[in-house]
């Protein structure tokens, strides 16, 4: 993964890319580059289908761990007083003897209860619905296109939207920004319903491209595949492997540092050596999640769609 992601952002032209061309709506009759790459996103490719990631997988655990660690902070402390309230007044009624009204122990214990039970009250209220966006969910974001079908399955975080279908003949593709030398090459695509002139489905494709061109090419990968055949694409070198591995998680993160250093100049050569004790511990949150998180799958009748379809075919030649 690291290579291609070297190769695919790296490098400032792609091979074969028309740079001159603009990021908006690419029409999916039409070629987009002539060169298309797989830009580091495709979990698998075969005859009928191709399953690519999602965006934004490396802010995985940063906003769950950011929501959190207040309120986390806030009931440790109020237990801790509620343990010693508890031990010093039970050490007085049952060992002592000791008044536990004089000195106000009894109401500190009773006010340090009622605060420990609010804040646990409320950090189930608020606090956990936006902890599971990022742990105790699914993975990670899985479009798959299939070719006999002519669907877009896209499978999200129940928060997100969950298991959708869209037409891949109702797609519009773009990029996130229309002039080539700001865009990032995010792929973004859409569905609108034009009756009632409203959006049906917004979904980020793949990594960042890097740049206009290659955001183009990789919108061009997956439109021949649909269009003209799984054989008219190149296999990808190396495909992203669905894992919790530590070293999958440190790639996550640190996987754009070779560019910056090859290419981002001396003020990024002074920044990177700062960032990375932070992007290490992006990773170690990054894991965290991939850990308390599950693999997302997709229904059997997704995962069978397009079976009857190939039977029935065989079956009238």
């Amino acid at each position: 993964m690291l290579v291609e992601e070297i190769i695919a952002i790296g490098l400032k032209e792609a091979p074969d890319v028309d740079t001159s061309l603009d990021t908006g709506a690419m029409p999916r009759e039409e070629r987009a580059a002539a060169r298309p790459i797989a830009n580091a996103s495709v979990f698998k490719k075969n005859d009928t289908y191709l399953e690519v990631c999602g965006q934004f997988e490396a802010q995985r655990g940063i906003f769950g761990f950011a929501v959190c660690v207040i309120p986390i902070w806030l009931i440790g402390n109020c237990f801790y007083f509620w343990l010693i309230s508890t031990i010093d007044v039970i050490h007085r009624v049952f060992v002592t003897g000791e008044s536990i009204h004089s000195d106000g122990s009894s109401f500190f214990l009773a006010v340090v209860s009622l605060t420990t039970c609010l804040l646990l009250w409320l950090f189930k209220l608020i606090v956990l619905p936006l902890l599971r966006k990022d742990y105790f969910t699914t993975r990670r974001t899985l479009i798959r296109f299939h070719r006999v079908t002519r669907k877009v399955y896209v499978h999200q975080p129940p928060h997100a939207g969950g298991i959708n279908t869209y037409d891949w003949d109702d797609v519009i593709a773009t990029l996130d920004d229309h002039e080539p030398e700001k865009s990032s090459g995010r792929l973004v695509m859409g569905w609108v319903d034009m009756e009632a002139a409203q959006a049906r489905g917004l979904i980020f494709v793949g990594r960042a491209a890097g740049n206009a061109a290659r955001g183009r090419a990789w919108w061009e990968y997956i439109r021949r595949y649909m269009e003209e055949g799984p054989d008219t694409v190149p296999t990808p070198r190396l495909r992203l492997w669905k894992g919790v591995w530590p070293h999958m998680s440190l790639l996550e993160i640190f996987y754009l540092y070779p560019e910056r250093l090859l290419h981002g100049g001396p003020l990024w050569w002074i920044l990177l050596p700062c960032l990375a004790p932070i992007d290490l511990a992006r990773a170690a949150l990054h894991w965290l999640a991939m850990l308390l998180c599950v693999e997302p799958k997709f229904p059997p009748e997704i995962e069978q769609a397009g079976q009857t379809v190939s039977v029935g075919v065989e079956g009238r030649q």
